[in-house]
């Protein structure tokens, strides 16, 4: 299992990091399309769809929203991503609180599908536009941030974990996980802060930003377990070997991308 993890990241980062670095801005958003169309396909299958029309529909509406998204969505740029917010942070409170009604509550699938359109389509516009108007670095710092958070709370867990995060939702995450991931995060935060020279308050809202990126990531990655135990599957798909889905890997960057683009956007954390 590890070692299927391991092959599958070596083979897969290089290519989207240099795709970040070199490839045309249009060419970066179609290959984030393509992933959210494929995650588009898992969820159909997650939100309960079976007959083959209906989930290829509702992939062809998905990508419909982020084909035409210019003609609806450019007038929310300036607070597009605060509900978007608002969305991850309720979310968080009703798992810590009522974490096993979540699991229990029969969901009608006409939700599921809402659901999974906002959260995929809005990711996309909020990712394509961190790599607009933030540009490429600060795109990439994005991923490596939840990466790198993703890595220390494996190994951490591995090592330490003993109390589960959320048992109901997740049994596999554990306490320890999330500490490590942050401390990981924190760590990581400051080195490219200190690198690029921010002022000391900067600095500070800069690694507070990353370190809230990172939880509301979490957050994301525990969303998509509930709707794996709601439908009562281990993964989201089976495309990436060692990993699961294509969902099954961006799930925390789908929730914490809102966080990160509107604290940058709101505090004024520029790296170019």
């Amino acid at each position: 299992m590890l070692k299927n993890r391991v092959i599958t990241a070596v083979a897969l980062a290089p290519l989207i990091i240099l795709g970040i670095l070199y490839l045309p801005e249009i060419w970066v958003a179609v290959a984030f399309a393509a992933f959210i169309a494929v995650s588009a396909w898992e969820w159909s299958d997650l939100s309960g769809l079976t007959a083959l029309k209906s989930r290829l529909g509702f992939v062809a509406s998905t990508v419909l929203l982020m084909a035409t998204y210019r003609y609806w969505a450019g007038y929310l740029l300036e607070w597009l991503a605060w509900p978007v917010v608002a969305w991850w942070f309720v979310l968080s409170i009703l798992i810590r609180r009522i974490p096993a009604k979540l699991v229990s509550f029969n969901y009608p699938v006409a939700f599921r599908l809402f659901i999974g359109v906002f959260v995929l389509v809005s990711a996309w516009i909020l990712l394509v536009w961190t790599l607009v108007n933030l540009g490429r670095i600060q795109l990439l710092y994005l991923l490596l941030l939840i990466w790198v958070a993703d890595i220390a709370a494996y190994f951490s867990g591995k090592q330490w974990g003993l109390t589960k995060l959320c048992p109901e939702i997740s049994p596999g995450k554990t306490v320890a996980g999330l500490y490590g991931a942050l401390l990981a995060a924190i760590a990581f935060a400051i080195a490219v802060g200190v690198y690029k020279e921010f002022k000391t308050v900067l600095l500070v809202d800069f690694v507070v930003l990353s370190a809230l990126t990172v939880v509301v990531s979490v957050v994301g990655d525990l969303f998509e377990s509930l709707a794996k135990r709601v439908k009562g599957v281990k993964d989201s798909g089976s495309v990436l070997p060692g990993h699961g889905g294509v969902l099954d890997r961006i799930d925390s960057i789908l929730a914490g991308v809102s966080v990160f683009y509107a604290g940058c956007s709101e505090l004024g954390i520029y790296f170019q």
